[in-house]
């Protein structure tokens, strides 16, 4: 009795910890009300399934603020055979067409992986990112730069056909400033990549419940309201618009290669036609 009792101790302790130490699931719900689609957005993307049957589409960043918005669009549409969202935290998804949902973990530094686990998607959506506050200089570079751009080579080369990625505002990669020149750097590499198709969805300040608030935000939230008199496409935008402009950007033909970028004022714009 001793020694059984002493041999499953360590084995008790250990799994106590790995429960402790893993990441708590993202709870994701698609319901009739939530997210709002609209006629435009369930039209374009029934053309598309029956125009481009068999399409799978990836999505990078799933459990992020644009990401888990991207997520509920694509289930809600159906459009696509399989999602599959490679991400660190695990998703609890309830709602329409769950068993096309796949989720594998990724390693964003091993290229050779990517690219295995990319090939058979057509489809791509980037939406990684971290901020500096949060990960240090080093680490905001690491992700927004470094694994985005590991990720977006293992596309090309895996065949995606069109590839779409969430930068910001003020992108440029001339810019004097951390954070807009290496989204704009990433922009510049990925357009130039040579995608049958790339999109570079460009945000202000996204509008959205989030987990973790910093005190900055929490007071540019505040003052929000009064930014968006003064100029109302271009301050911010929700994120659950951002995921709508992606998605229902993907189901649109186009017969040759292209390059495209939207400005925050281009998707509230798109969004805010397609609701008359």
């Amino acid at each position: 009795m001793s020694s059984s009792s002493d041999a499953s101790t360590p084995s008790t302790a250990s799994a106590a910890s790995a429960a402790a130490a893993a990441p708590t699931p993202l709870k994701i719900a698609v319901t009739d009300e939530n997210p709002v689609l609209g006629r435009t957005f369930t039209k374009a993307a029934g053309k598309f399934k029956t125009r481009s049957p068999g399409k799978s589409v990836l999505v990078l960043g799933g459990t992020g603020e644009v990401g888990r918005e991207v997520v509920k669009h694509l289930m809600a549409s159906g459009a696509f055979d399989k999602v599959t969202v490679f991400a660190r935290r695990p998703i609890e998804y309830t709602g329409a067409n769950a068993d096309k949902l796949v989720q594998k973990p990724i390693d964003f530094e091993n290229e050779e992986q990517l690219k295995t686990e990319f090939a058979g998607h057509t489809h791509a959506f980037s939406c990684l990112g971290t901020t500096r506050s949060k990960s240090g200089k080093d680490g905001f570079y690491k992700v927004d730069h470094d694994y985005a751009l590991n990720a977006a080579r293992a596309c090309k080369e895996a065949g995606i056909e069109h590839y779409s990625i969430v930068s910001s505002a003020g992108a440029n990669k001339a810019s004097r400033f951390l954070y807009t020149r290496t989204k704009g750097e990433v922009d510049s590499e990925v357009l130039g990549m040579g995608f049958p198709r790339a999109s570079v969805f460009r945000p202000a300040m996204l509008e959205c419940h989030r987990e973790e608030s910093r005190a900055v935000e929490k007071l540019a939230t505040l003052m929000l309201p009064l930014f968006k008199l003064a100029m109302p496409m271009s301050v911010a935008i929700p994120t659950s618009t951002v995921a709508w402009t992606m998605v229902s950007n993907a189901f649109a033909p186009v017969e040759t290669p292209a390059t495209e970028t939207f400005s925050n004022a281009d998707m509230l714009e798109k969004f805010q036609k397609a609701k008359k």
